[in-house]
């Protein structure tokens, strides 16, 4: 990385930090004004989340599914498609592996059972996010709405599964049968309890990473996003790189799904679409489309969350208190101007700077090269 991504990558993660300040601004003066004892709640939603060892747990589970969906929309946010998608994907993902495990039993060895498990969800996130993706390319259909009425019919499709071909009958709520425990992911980091998840996911942002900084595909999808009529004059095949985008974000979104329910529940139970779709939305706009601060937007999120959850049940503050928080914090991110000056100032000196040490160089050089002569 050279020196002006360095100061890029370092001025969009203070944007992010500065909008979540100015964000909890308002939120602890908002506390301060309504709360009955505003002391007590401020202190709950700004420590309340590192209170205990349980609850520093949910903040990186919670943030492993906004992780593998705010990658999921980085691809689609790179190459200017919002393939909404991943919503569904990772509900039916979810309900696909569930079917699966279930299916298979306990005669599969855990670690086989867990590779194609993932496998499986992968895919299925991969043959979802083609459909809108391929409406789009083919009779340029709306893939917003496309993608959006896709969620719904995942969401159905994935009742209607575990309803009439796994549900379980015994219990008193709706839900599927027990998912094998050789299916399961397991609990690493002691007394966390955190789902093995963090790993595959922590892979997957090195991976996205690479693909999107050190390979060519990250190369064409970034310039088609940006310009596409320079791509387009590149002789770069848009509608292959826009098409393989969405279902690399697809996959991304099928293995959260899929991670979520064997690391986190015992039976598919979801009779609504989880939201973390929409969720890692949230995450990639934060992240600036940059997988490498999609964990840092992840757990940024995941620790509002649980901090407004803390306030919900210790406070008189209800939980859609935290959608106010979340609605700044995104105005003021995906405001293309804030800090904008400040970064281009920043982004042209080092520039200069890069130009200045290279022409040095090369003086250096033709001056040895002078005396040797």
């Amino acid at each position: 990385m050279n020196k002006t991504s360095r100061v890029e990558f370092t001025v969009e993660l203070v944007r992010i930090l500065t909008a979540i300040a100015i964000a909890y601004a308002v939120a602890l003066v908002t506390l301060f004004a309504v709360s009955d004892d505003p002391v007590y709640i401020i202190q709950q939603f700004v420590l309340g989340p590192f209170s205990s060892v349980r609850r520093v747990g949910s903040i990186i589970n919670l943030a492993i599914p906004f992780t593998f969906t705010g990658l999921c929309f980085c691809f689609m946010y790179a190459v200017n498609k919002f393939n909404l998608a991943g919503e569904g994907i990772f509900m039916f993902a979810g309900c696909v592996i569930s079917w699966v495990a279930i299916k298979l039993g306990e005669s599969v060895p855990a670690p086989v059972m867990i590779g194609l498990l993932l496998v499986i969800g992968a895919l299925t996130g991969v043959v979802v996010s083609a459909l809108p993706a391929w409406l789009d390319s083919k009779f340029n259909a709306n893939i917003v709405v496309s993608s959006l009425m896709l969620n719904s019919i995942l969401m159905f499709l994935s009742i209607y599964i575990m309803m009439y071909t796994m549900r379980d009958t015994t219990i008193g709520s709706l839900g599927s049968l027990p998912i094998p425990d050789n299916a399961k992911l397991p609990q690493i980091l002691g007394k966390f309890r955190i789902q093995a998840g963090l790993v595959i996911a922590l892979i997957a942002v090195i991976l996205v990473a690479v693909l999107f900084y050190k390979m060519v595909f990250g190369y064409k999808m970034r310039v088609v996003g940006s310009n596409p009529w320079f791509a387009k004059a590149c002789g770069i095949n848009m509608t292959a790189t826009i098409i393989c985008a969405q279902l690399f974000g697809g996959a991304l979104a099928g293995l959260g799904g899929t991670c979520e329910i064997l690391g986190n529940y015992d039976r598919y139970n979801w009779v609504a679409t989880t939201q973390h779709g929409f969720d890692g939305l949230m995450v990639a706009v934060l992240a600036r489309k940059n997988p490498l601060l999609v964990p840092v937007a992840a757990c940024l999120l995941a620790y509002i969350r649980i901090g407004a959850d803390v306030v919900n049940s210790k406070g008189d503050i209800p939980i859609e208190f935290i959608t106010v928080i979340q609605g700044i914090v995104i105005l003021m991110v995906a405001a293309e101007e804030f800090m904008g000056r400040y970064k281009k100032k920043l982004i042209y000196k080092a520039a200069e700077e890069e130009l200045a040490a290279k022409e040095k160089a090369e003086k250096e050089s033709a001056a040895s090269k002078g005396k040797e002569e």
